[in-house]
């Protein structure tokens, strides 16, 4: 299949699966209008996070990397009435945007954007002692993902939920000899994720609008 037909029928699908949402749309509007970079997941893909979210029950959420607060506003929609949710994001800009557009969505109350370096973010809810997540999504530097999975571990309970984004990376996690750090980083994410008695996961591998990637869930045993 070629990459037009990848798009074509990830937009066919959108279309029957994914009704339009005004919460939704204002957001990737905004985020548009302030010309942020345009790296956020498809309506698709937004979908099939959450969908993951609902299955786990999630009432608690957490996410690395709000850029817009596009993902965190499809997490939210899951979320029951007393659930909540935290979302991390290292850039100013990007984070009040993302706050923005979930207090315009009325989510304010239970979804609180923390601006900040993730390491360091997810570290301080590790000393806070919070309650663990049910559910997690992992959309950000990938060079840090074996932090990231070490921090959700700490914050995770048995049965919670992980998800990664990117991968896959148009198949180059395939190549063990690749310098690109991010690549190596997700490399041994997988490996760790594989050798571990602990966690038991999966990749989906997916093609559309943005190509051939994938999504890495794991699930606390």
């Amino acid at each position: 299949m070629t990459a037009e037909a990848w798009f074509e029928t990830e937009e066919f699908l959108s279309g029957l699966l994914c009704p339009p949402d005004p919460d939704l749309a204002r957001a990737l509007h905004v985020s548009e209008q302030a010309d942020l970079p345009a790296i956020n997941i498809s309506p698709l893909q937004g979908k099939q996070v959450s969908f993951l979210a609902k299955m786990v029950g999630a009432r608690r959420i957490l996410e690395v990397g709000s850029l817009a607060g596009y993902s965190a506003l499809w997490l939210a929609k899951t979320l029951p009435q007393d659930g909540c949710m935290v979302t991390i994001e290292n850039n100013p800009l990007h984070a009040v945007i993302a706050a923005d557009n979930i207090k315009a969505a009325g989510f304010d109350d239970r979804v609180e954007v923390r601006l900040g370096n993730a390491s360091e973010q997810l570290a301080l809810l590790v000393a806070e002692k919070v309650e663990p997540f049910d559910f997690f999504f992992i959309d950000a530097d990938e060079h840090n993902n074996v932090t990231y999975f070490e921090s959700c571990l700490q914050l995770s309970r048995p049965g919670s939920v992980i998800v990664f984004d990117n991968v896959v990376r148009s198949g180059e996690v395939r190549n063990l000899g690749t310098s690109n750090g991010a690549v190596r980083a997700t490399q041994r994410l997988l490996e760790l994720v594989g050798g571990s008695d602990r966690v038991d996961g999966v990749v989906f591998q997916t093609v559309g609008k943005r190509g051939h990637d994938g999504m890495l869930a794991v699930r606390i045993c």
